[in-house]
């Protein structure tokens, strides 16, 4: 599903938020909790735009660095408008409700993506 490139930059990220989760644990926060800090914040800020960017936008259209901006940018206008209607329709805000309307976000974002990439290589064969 994705490039060697892009792997890649999966791997140095996740090595970066672990080296920033060591950096912030000197203070009052233990390790554990300041890789809840760290990780639930791509959780919910970059995650699920980041996948959606994908959904929208074909990968030679938007260069990495724009890709990053939109994923930030989606998951703050997504999530939280995802959240208030569920509220409105009588769904409490909780840690629970709000990390598994996020699960959903992703889960539904990577099924389309599958989709999306079986329907591309069924055209090819075509």
């Amino acid at each position: 599903m994705f490039t060697k490139e892009e792997k890649r930059w999966t791997i140095a990220t996740i090595i970066a938020l672990l080296i920033v989760s060591l950096a912030i644990t000197p203070t009052k926060l233990t390790f554990l909790e300041s890789l809840r800090i760290v990780f639930g914040s791509v959780y919910v800020l970059f995650l699920p735009g980041y996948l959606i960017s994908y959904i929208f936008f074909k990968r030679k259209e938007v260069d990495h660095l724009e890709r990053i901006a939109l994923g930030f940018a989606l998951s703050i206008a997504i999530v939280p408008l995802l959240i208030f209607y569920l509220n409105l329709l009588g769904l409490q805000i909780n840690l629970i409700n709000s990390s598994l309307t996020i699960l959903g976000i992703v889960i539904i974002s990577i099924i389309i993506l599958a989709y999306k990439k079986n329907e591309k290589a069924k055209n090819k064969k075509n």
